[in-house]
């Protein structure tokens, strides 16, 4: 069923509100986790974790090889032609795979898996079968599992979805991220409209569901009257799920991006009008607004649960899976074992050298208080559902959320001024307009924050 009105959002709250501050995949977020934790500890953790066999799992494996690096990309990849490096990385990544399922011993069950990269896809469908391989030796997939993976439409062939298919993936991610061809090659990725539709077409053959398009604003050349001609063709191929992120220029930190010319680049109020203009034609084409740049359709699994307040987030984005833990595999992957986090090397051959070595990679991560722990409640309720619920509060950790969150409750005064909250006897829920806010929202429940709402991290992303 069609939304019957847009959800319009006033450029001058787009302007009041752009801040930095944390996307909350994780509460308390990456830059406060400490060195200090690694091998050992993830190893205490995975035995403790290892009891609760009734419990699924979700595991996220990262493929962080490309045979061409986008201008604009941030992600952690490799670029490489090479063989050799692929197979290594593969040896190790199997390696890794053991030592994790031998410490969680007969906890096997999974309910969520999610392949990242990188592109996946660039290592063949002989190099995705070593790992569904070793996965199917240690690990046993239930029945509903949601297993999905990142897609280039330029680097993924038919044979590849239908191998994929095969195998069990019910979910693909698309990275679209504009069809304008200027856009395309001042970003370095260049793939028709065409190509996209072809391989939503092949998707939709094999029976995928919830096939979601990658989007990205504040791309060099964008214009609204553009970016609006590329949203009008997307809707009109009407994925399921759509994710609108923002382009981070820092090409001081990834050099690849220093090949975008700053003068090419939307002015920020430029920006603004962008996204604006995204929420509002997607909402008034029927999309839900899930999180504060995610959409579904209305009958699609993610809307469903977030009517129900059943939606969940993590590293893998929002899902409809209750996986308590996730186990990451790979350079740079992110696991939440027994209440805390564990990040694996960020660098391809510090990765390898940590596997070979010891068996596993962790070089950082964080164990929660329990004052964490009631605040990775309290923000993951407000990102996933837009309802923080007093009464589950209370009854999970004996928390009174007019007592306990009096401080922060005072800091939400702009938000119910600007008609983002409202408030009753059972919680606080999050309007349509204040949707587009939450990660501002949500940073009002940040201990790990300054007083004010302001990101103190300058490694945190525009909240706009």
């Amino acid at each position: 069923m069609r939304a019957t009105t847009a959800t319009s959002i006033p450029i001058e709250l787009l302007r009041k509100y752009d801040r930095p501050g944390p996307r909350y995949t994780s509460y308390p977020t990456a830059p406060v986790w400490s060195g200090g934790v690694g091998n050992d500890d993830y190893r205490v953790a995975l035995r403790a974790a290892a009891v609760h066999t009734d419990k699924p799992l979700a595991l996220y494996c990262h493929i962080p090889f490309c045979r061409s690096r986008c201008f604009y990309c941030g992600c952690n990849t490799c670029i490489t032609r090479s063989e050799e490096s692929v197979s290594s990385y593969l040896d190790m990544l199997e390696r890794e795979i053991g030592a994790v399922a031998g410490l969680l011993d007969r906890r096997k069950q999974v309910s969520q898996l999610h392949f990242g990269g990188g592109t996946p896809t660039y290592i063949g469908n002989d190099g995705l079968e070593r790992i569904m391989t070793m996965l199917d030796r240690h690990f046993s997939f239930t029945d509903r599992a949601e297993m999905s993976i990142e897609l280039d439409p330029r680097v993924t062939t038919c044979e590849q979805l239908r191998y994929l298919s095969e195998r069990g993936f019910n979910r693909v991610s698309l990275g679209v991220q504009d069809l304008d061809p200027q856009v395309q090659e001042a970003i370095g990725r260049v793939q028709s409209e065409q190509m996209v539709a072809d391989m939503l077409a092949e998707a939709r053959a094999l029976t995928f569901r919830g096939i979601n398009f990658d989007l990205i604003y504040g791309l060099p050349f964008q214009t609204v009257d553009s970016f609006g001609a590329t949203l009008e063709k997307v809707i009109a191929m009407r994925p399921d799920r759509l994710a609108v992120y923002s382009f981070a220029y820092l090409p001081n930190v990834k050099s690849n991006q220093a090949k975008i010319r700053p003068e090419d680049l939307p002015t920020t109020e430029e920006k603004y009008r962008l996204f604006a203009t995204a929420v509002e034609m997607f909402t008034a084409a029927g999309y839900k607004q899930i999180g504060m740049d995610h959409f579904a359709l209305p009958d699609d699994e993610l809307s469903l649960a977030q009517d129900d307040g059943r939606l969940h987030r993590n590293f893998m984005g929002y899902t409809v899976q209750a996986a308590p833990e996730m186990i990451g595999f790979g350079m740079s992957s992110i696991g939440y074992v027994n209440d805390a986090f564990f990040q694996n090397q960020s660098g391809l051959d510090s990765y390898k050298s940590a596997i070979a070595e010891d068996g596993l990679a962790v070089y950082r991560g964080m164990h929660l208080s329990q004052d964490d722990l009631v605040r990775q409640y309290v923000i993951s309720s407000l990102m996933c559902n837009f309802y923080l619920p007093f009464n589950d509060l209370r009854a999970r950790f004996q928390i009174d959320y007019r007592t306990d969150f009096t401080a922060e409750h005072e800091r939400l005064a702009e938000f119910f001024d600007d008609d983002f909250l409202t408030e009753s006897e059972d919680g606080l829920t999050i309007t349509p307009v204040g949707r587009t806010f939450v990660r501002n929202i949500a940073m009002t429940f940040d201990a790990y924050l300054s007083g004010d709402g302001n990101g103190r991290k300058p490694t945190f992303s525009r909240t706009i």
